[in-house]
């Protein structure tokens, strides 16, 4: 079931109607079976059951992890090991056995129509939809289980709602039990028209982004990734950005849907975004953009390797080598590890070389760059008196990060690393500025108008980050509004939505990008 169809919103107004009307000691089991319906809804049987061992066989292993069970580490492990093997041959058995073919091509081993090919079909029947997002809130559970940082949770159908809450089964946020557990079953949940009121604000701006910005700016990516030869010069560039407006206006609409109608059950998700465009670099950037999963990592992934064995040793033989402030120059177990951490990045947005390259390898250069040359661009900056500080200086700052991450973030889109680095190839072959004033852009899909709907829509966006940057909640401000400006305010986004979103040949609802993971 889509997010962002009429039968969504239909199944959330029934849910909420019996949430509120069921006991509260029995609304859990409300929000569990609706869940379970949610996501086992037009499922095929095969992904059902993938998906079922899946929790079961978590929710099976949590419970033995206690700190009396002698054996808790081998179980630790055997289901961690599980659960790897899980992502790695269900959802990426595609992308390895086909790096597999290209390295074993190039010794001339030809394993077209083995075994690899099978499993590469077999993988992508029964790979159970949105496990990058279940299967992280797991492991992640019964990491902390182990860690006793939890509590084990004993009733399976409260675990099963922590991992699957149907709103987060769409693109997260990646949650912890440790944040959830009050949320779904401790607090006292009462009705609040505030609260719903608020949820349905929410919800009407991330349609507003979805279908008036996110799906404009698609017809224009659209068109020049897919014919690049054609579309060269400094459309290149111009689709890279395109991407960005809609990559955020697709994804943190997305997240608008979903953490407001989390909120009409009166439950809060955490954020996924803080005013990213807002960042000086690469690592502020990624910690305001998709926030959940830059935690996740940090806490399961990059941590636990600071802490192993192997890297303490390396540490100590930095230290011997280079000094014990070596890492203020050169970092290496850090880099090492930021390089683990940035590679599972890449490969968690899609299993293909362009993503690990894009989102992955390409951010860690930079970051680590950055870090090694921090202390030049210092002493560059005191030699050439350049104020820091000052407004001029810190837009510069954004500005190149968002130059930064847009190259990166091209390759995301590309259909393959090799295309991403031919179409910045064909980028170069001509500098061509009058296609922003000879009406050329025209020809890409939208019209005048069409532009102009996307141009307004996107400045509502960057108005709304900018009031949130200086009064905090845009929701809060507007609440202490009188009723008919707030009546107006949401009912002219609303229509807006209505009449100008882009509805256009091909629209799919369920085609969110991060929906797709």
């Amino acid at each position: 079931m889509s997010i962002l169809t009429l039968d969504f919103f239909i199944f959330t107004f029934i849910v909420l109607v019996l949430y509120y009307i069921a006991p509260g000691k029995y609304r859990f089991m409300v929000l569990f079976l609706a869940s379970l319906y949610f996501y086992l809804d037009k499922t095929p049987w095969y992904q059902q059951v993938a998906f079922a061992v899946f929790l079961i066989f978590n929710y099976l292993a949590s419970l033995y992890l206690s700190p009396e069970n002698k054996h808790r580490k081998l179980i630790f492990r055997l289901i961690i090991c599980f659960d790897i093997f899980v992502f790695v041959f269900i959802k990426y058995a595609k992308f390895v056995f086909l790096s597999l073919y290209t390295i074993l091509g190039k010794f001339g081993i030809d394993i077209t129509g083995s075994v690899f090919q099978t499993i590469s079909t077999f993988n992508q029947e029964i790979c159970p939809s949105n496990i990058s997002y279940f299967g992280l809130i797991v492991i992640g559970y019964v990491c902390d289980v182990y860690w006793e940082k939890v509590a084990v949770q004993k009733n399976p159908c409260k675990f099963a709602l922590f991992a699957t809450f149907f709103p987060q089964m769409t693109s997260g946020p990646i949650v912890t039990y440790k944040s959830m557990e009050y949320e779904l079953f401790v607090k006292e949940h009462k009705f609040s028209y505030d609260k719903v009121v608020r949820g349905i604000e929410r919800i009407i701006f991330g349609a507003f982004k979805k279908l008036v910005v996110a799906q404009r700016a698609a017809v224009i990516v659209d068109a020049i990734y897919n014919d690049y030869t054609k579309y060269n010069g400094l459309h290149i560039p111009l689709a890279a950005v395109m991407f960005v407006a809609q990559l955020y206006a697709d994804f943190s609409g997305l997240m608008d849907i979903v953490l407001g109608t989390a909120e009409v059950f009166d439950i809060t998700l955490p954020e996924n975004f803080n005013l990213p465009f807002l960042s000086e670099n690469l690592s502020e950037f990624w910690r305001r953009w998709h926030i959940t999963l830059g935690e996740w990592l940090k806490d399961y992934i990059l941590f636990p390797i600071y802490r192993s064995n192997g890297f303490k040793k390396l540490d100590k033989w930095c230290k011997a080598k280079w000094g014990k402030k070596y890492a203020k120059k050169f970092n290496l177990p850090s880099y090492i590890a930021l390089f683990v951490s940035w590679f599972i990045i890449g490969l968690w947005h899609g299993g293909g070389w362009n993503y690990i390259f894009g989102v992955g390898i390409y951010m860690w250069f930079i970051i680590c760059l950055s870090d090694i040359c921090k202390g030049l661009f210092e002493r560059i900056n005191k030699l050439l008196h350049i104020n820091t500080e000052c407004l001029s200086f810190k837009l510069f700052r954004r500005a190149r990060t968002f130059v930064v991450y847009a190259f990166g973030l091209s390759f995301f889109r590309a259909e393959s690393l090799m295309s991403g680095f031919q179409m910045w190839r064909e980028a170069f072959r001509q500098f061509d500025p009058w296609i922003f004033v000879d009406k050329s852009l025209l020809d890409l899909g939208l019209d005048r108008i069409e532009w102009e709907i996307f141009f307004i829509g996107l400045l509502v966006i960057v108005v709304v980050s900018v009031i949130k940057q200086l009064k905090g909640s845009v929701r809060d401000a507007l609440t202490r509004q009188n009723f008919v400006f707030r009546l107006a305010v949401y009912l002219t986004i609303f229509m807006a939505t209505v009449i100008w979103g882009y509805y256009g040949a091909g629209f799919d609802a369920q085609s969110f990008i991060y929906g797709r993971f």
